[in-house]
């Protein structure tokens, strides 16, 4: 065998030239390539190596390239030198090029009419974004043009105005700390207590009227708590004595007791100091014993359960709170604990007796004086303590009451109120040391503002259905501060709407 002139890929090449021999075919070695084998099997398909675009028109473009040099290098034979000619051969000359060159550029893409466009602008025919929706990339590039785009984008704290928009006197509040004085319904009314009066306050027009008019009960005692019903057509009011009286502000006055609907008293009780509306009329209080009694405020039995014993709390009930989807109860104690229940555990055949809660939280180191779970991230939970305890603990019940974080609010006192903002998704706090506090809900919890709002501790915090917050202190005072003051054309709350429909205090 002859290994001359071998190289180590001609090996396949040679079985190959081989195997065509046999078949009665002469094959060279440099006949192989693609370019030069034109002995061609028959009955043979073959798979080209290359494409090989074809221009389309190319007539027309030699044309159009024709008319462009013959006008760059000055052939006469196609222009008109006459200045009067108002149909010059040269115009035509152009409009001609001009065609054959757009014809090209869009004959070989598409295949629609010279007069379609495939891309067309048109103004405010995008769909409106959605509410709340920031627009990113109108913030990068409204900034200064620079090589790292992360550095053009400046992270600024939003502004918050710090005083307040209204102050409000409010002799003969009481000066417990244990206490709920204040609640502001979804009407936009305000329920203000002070010792045995209750007063309502609209906070649009201003108007102020006594919900007894001068002839309050006081054989109760003096108010302890004050609810809203989730609809606010009712208000609840809780008592020294243990009672928890239910009126309603539409009614007029026929009876001694003006506009009360009905009182509902359990056995043993005392101090009603929280209470917490559910739907169905379904109504939950917590009293000083230690016990949390559910009341079905439509039938005339109306404890439908009853949360305590060994499985309750062992002192006075100071915050009762129901989960946005009230699938969930949380209550604090003055007991340092604070116990999750189950809704499940609210209604049933027979009266439910002392049912064991879900969880049971006992790291706090003094009272508990506020409870909140969060609106807008499902499963968080917050408690703040009382004296001696100035932290707000974040927890996430969907993890087994697991928890996330622990805030250090106040150090000279209690958390007096925990209110959590959907738009801004924050948190804000007020505490024993006359301040609010706001913290952003990401990842490290960061403390974002700091208000003083009042030079004595403060009592009472409550939101608005909108964007403004209450506070109640013991200078007894009233004051709203709009923290959470957002556009109102991207709003979710229509504030255009009736704020008091099926209200009307007469």
């Amino acid at each position: 065998m002859n290994h001359r002139g071998r190289t180590p890929g001609s090996a396949g090449r040679t079985v190959r030239s081989s195997t065509q021999q046999q078949n009665g075919l002469s094959m060279r070695k440099r006949d192989m390539t693609p370019t030069r084998n034109q002995n061609l099997m028959p009955n043979a398909t073959f798979v080209g190596d290359r494409f090989l675009g074809v221009r389309l028109d190319q007539d027309e473009l030699d044309h159009a390239n024709h008319l462009m040099t013959s006008k760059l290098y000055g052939n006469k034979e196609n222009l008109n030198q006459s200045i009067s000619e108002p149909n010059s051969p040269e115009k035509a000359v152009e409009a001609e090029t001009s065609k054959m060159i757009r014809h090209k550029s869009a004959g070989v893409l598409t295949d629609a009419e010279e007069g379609d466009r495939i891309l067309c602008y048109k103004k405010s025919l995008a769909p409106p974004p959605a509410i709340g929706y920031i627009n990113q990339a109108k913030v990068l590039y409204s900034t200064n043009s620079v090589i790292n785009p992360a550095s053009s984008v400046k992270k600024s704290t939003r502004y918050v105005k710090e005083s307040a928009s209204k102050v409000l006197d409010g002799p003969g509040m009481t000066k417990d700390l244990y206490s709920r004085h204040l609640d502001w319904g979804c009407h936009n009314w305000v329920a203000v207590a002070l010792g045995y009066e209750l007063y309502l306050w609209n906070t649009e027009t201003c108007v102020i009227k006594n919900l007894f008019e001068d002839n309050a009960p006081t054989n109760e005692g003096m108010i302890t708590s004050v609810r809203w019903s989730q609809e606010g057509r009712y208000i609840s009011l809780g008592y020294a004595s243990g009672a928890v009286k239910i009126y309603d502000p539409n009614r007029p006055k026929t009876t001694q007791y003006v506009r009360e609907l009905r009182t509902l008293r359990v056995g043993g009780a005392s101090r009603c100091a929280s209470i917490a509306w559910r739907k169905q009329g379904v109504m939950t209080c917590g009293y000083k014993s230690g016990d949390i009694v559910n009341h079905d405020v439509r039938i005339a039995q109306h404890v439908i359960s009853s949360w305590g014993g060994d499985n309750g709390h062992c002192r006075d009930v100071t915050a009762l709170e129901w989960s946005p989807d009230e699938q969930m109860c949380v209550s604090g104690s003055s007991d340092r604990t604070a116990k999750v229940w189950d809704a499940r555990h609210v209604r049933g055949a027979e009266v439910i007796q002392d049912p064991e809660p879900l969880f049971t939280i006992d790291e706090h180191t003094g009272q508990i004086r506020s409870a909140q779970f969060c609106n807008f991230r499902d499963g968080i939970l917050a408690t703040g303590g009382g004296i001696n305890d100035g932290t707000v603990k974040l927890w996430d019940v969907k993890r087994q009451c697991q928890k996330i974080r622990e805030l250090s609010v106040c150090e000279t006192g209690g958390v007096g109120g925990i209110v959590f903002n959907r738009a801004y998704s924050e948190m804000l706090t007020a505490s024993d040391d006359g301040f609010m506090r706001i913290y952003r809900f990401n990842a490290n919890y960061k403390l974002s503002h700091e208000i003083q709002a009042s030079n004595e501790p403060i009592m009472d915090l409550v939101a608005s259905p909108y964007d403004e917050v209450l506070i109640g202190d013991m200078e007894e005072t009233l004051k709203v501060f709009q923290l959470f003051a957002v556009d109102k054309s991207t709003n979710i709350l229509d504030r255009t709407g009736p704020k008091n429909v099926g209200f009307n205090v007469r």
